[in-house]
């Protein structure tokens, strides 16, 4: 496979998801949008999948220094939020989308979710629950070369906790 990337697009063979931010804050309550890309020479409809990890770790408490420690604050400080087995986390499906058919899992179904402009997700209150780590998934029944996910972070912040 032989590809040139050039800022946010790609000349590839083989279908490339990407995203423009790697790691995203919003505020709780309010509106964001996670932004996925992809680029395929095929014609076939591309099924687009959400799927949500959660931290390892409390990224929000380690962050804002709520440890009984100043130690565990120090050893906070050296913790991959990301890097632990799926067994060890929550792991779900947020949404996926065929066509116009948008799909929410069972979890987020009284929940103002959707898949916008081809592949990006749009969560209309984001709850601190919602920190974590989210797949884009582009599946193409003749594509399947390529690089078929990206990751993107999302870290929930209270209204005021720029103050701190």
């Amino acid at each position: 496979m032989q590809y040139i990337t050039s800022n946010l697009f790609c000349v590839c063979s083989g279908v490339q998801v990407f995203v423009r931010d790697e790691k995203r804050f919003a505020v709780l309550f309010q509106a964001v949008v996670l932004p996925c890309h992809y680029t395929s020479v095929s014609t076939q409809t591309p099924v687009v999948q959400w799927v949500y990890k959660s931290y390892c770790r409390d990224r929000t408490r380690d962050t804002f220094g709520f440890s009984n420690s100043r130690a565990g604050a120090v050893s906070a400080a050296v913790v991959d939020y990301l890097d632990c087995a799926d067994s060890s986390r929550t792991v779900r499906t947020v949404a996926s989308i065929a066509g116009s058919s948008v799909t929410l899992s069972e979890h987020y179904k009284n929940r103002d979710i959707s898949i916008i402009n081809t592949a990006d997700l749009r969560i209309g209150e984001v709850q601190w629950g919602d920190s974590g780590v989210y797949i884009c998934k582009v599946v193409i029944s003749d594509d399947l070369e390529g690089q078929s996910e990206a990751n993107v972070e999302l870290l929930v912040l209270g209204e005021f906790s720029w103050f701190m």
